[in-house]
């Protein structure tokens, strides 16, 4: 039987396409440009913000999508659509943006993009509250980084709904008022709301089980460090320094598994630490200064504890162990005590603390001493002119009684007459507050 010359023809239409194949395996595949309603929004961003420097390369090139990502701009896309829009602004934290500026109006535009799964708008001066409902509708989003602007108002209760969220970052702003419950937000892994004015009354918001990163630091939240707290174990930083928090501290924060930093400092955090205290492995700083914090310290957060690199700060508290170095007197964290809502001591020595207090006892001194002359001196006169007149004009001796005796008898007050108001006739009372 001839053999089959079928091989020799399958190789030459192999060699004939060679190069066609190996010319589509090298060449990359063209990247999507993005559509030009997505470009249009971020132009008009860009006017909405005042047209920040950092946002200029948007205005010289087709594509957003082709610029090399910088320190203060970067756009990320996939599949024609923005996925990241990351703007670092430089305006001054007391520079905010013209008052025709709308938050509202900005947040439309980014609605526009919807894959947008990271955003950050840092130091661009924007000012008014949060529209939550525009916010909602970013479905995708999961960073939210608005650092250092002046947005006002409550943290919206929408933001309880971003269930993709992971980071929510709304620090350095003037936010007040309360914080929804953020429990739901399962993959929520840093929350940061410091250096607001949150509170009070806000209590400490709550937050899900995913949590690594949480700072309310410099804020006004008031009530107790809840419980659940200590049972974060994924925590690894914390920072809840100076609020108006109050109570127990739930020991069990200082043994998470995973917390590094702990800063619980200028609050008003009161009753003893446990001495059974546990400190977990990975602490490595424990801030509990200027608290009404009594008893001895746990031996984790003593200078001879077996963490040797632990920095554990207790300044200002009224620990009684000799270790625990500028502590105050007992009675200054006795409860109900004044100097529970006073501030706490400026500077590291004891001289300057007890230069505050004298300085308040003088002032307090001054002022009651002031008003008890005056009132004598305003007595002595009033003596004087009389003895003066009567001397003058004795027949004024009869209109002025020299004692008790003299004093005719007073007559009984007309009794009152009570008239029962109707209902309709209440509108007619005058307010005596208006």
């Amino acid at each position: 039987m001839a053999p089959s010359d079928s091989s020799p023809k399958a190789a030459a239409l192999f060699l004939l396409f060679l190069p066609l194949l190996c010319s589509t395996i090298a060449t990359p595949a063209v990247a999507q440009q993005l559509a030009s309603s997505q470009a249009k929004a971020l132009l008009r961003v860009r006017r909405l913000l005042g047209n920040p420097p950092a946002l200029e390369p948007l205005r010289h090139v087709p594509d957003p999508c082709a610029l090399p990502p910088t320190p203060t701009l970067t756009v990320a896309c996939s599949g024609g659509q923005v996925t990241a829009l990351s703007v670092l602004g430089d305006r001054d934290p007391s520079s905010a943006l013209p008052s025709t500026f709308s938050s509202d109006a900005l947040f439309t535009t980014l609605t526009r993009l919807p894959s947008l799964s990271r955003l950050s708008l840092v130091r661009l001066g924007m000012r008014g509250p949060l529209p939550g409902a525009k916010l909602r509708r970013l479905q995708a989003l999961q960073v939210l980084n608005l650092t250092g602007n002046h947005l006002s108002g409550a943290v919206p209760a929408d933001l309880a709904r971003m269930y993709s969220l992971q980071s929510l970052v709304l620090s350095r702003n003037r936010l007040n008022g309360s914080v929804p419950s953020l429990a739901a937000l399962q993959f929520l892994e840093e929350l940061d709301l410091s250096h607001n004015a949150l509170g009070p009354p806000a209590a400490f918001p709550e937050v899900g089980n995913a949590v690594e990163r949480l700072v309310l630091a410099e804020n006004n939240f008031t009530g107790k460090i809840p419980a659940w707290v200590g049972k974060l174990g994924q925590l690894r930083f914390m920072d809840v320094s100076g609020n108006k928090l109050q109570g127990w501290i739930p020991s069990a924060i200082f043994a998470l598994p995973s917390l590094r930093h702990v800063d619980l400092s200028r609050n008003r955090l009161s009753g003893q630490l446990p001495p059974a205290t546990a400190c977990g492995g990975a602490l490595a700083f424990v801030d509990v200064s200027s608290n009404l914090l009594t008893g001895a310290r746990p031996a984790c957060m003593r200078g001879n504890n077996s963490a040797a690199a632990r920095t554990v700060l207790v300044a200002g508290n009224c620990f009684s162990d000799a270790g625990a170095e500028r502590q105050r007197p007992s009675s200054y964290c006795a409860p109900g005590a004044l100097a529970a809502v006073l501030p706490p001591p400026q500077g590291g020595g004891k001289g300057g603390e007890g230069k505050g207090k004298g300085g308040e006892v003088g002032m307090v001194l001054a002022v009651a001493g002031s008003v008890v002359g005056g009132a004598l001196l305003i007595a002595l006169v009033l003596v004087v002119v009389l003895r003066v007149v009567r001397k003058q004009h004795p027949e004024v001796s009869s209109v002025l009684p020299t004692s008790p005796a003299a004093t005719p008898a007073k007559k009984p007050p007309v009794k009152a007459t009570h008239k029962i108001i109707a209902p309709a006739d209440k509108s007619k009372i005058p307010n005596p507050f208006a």
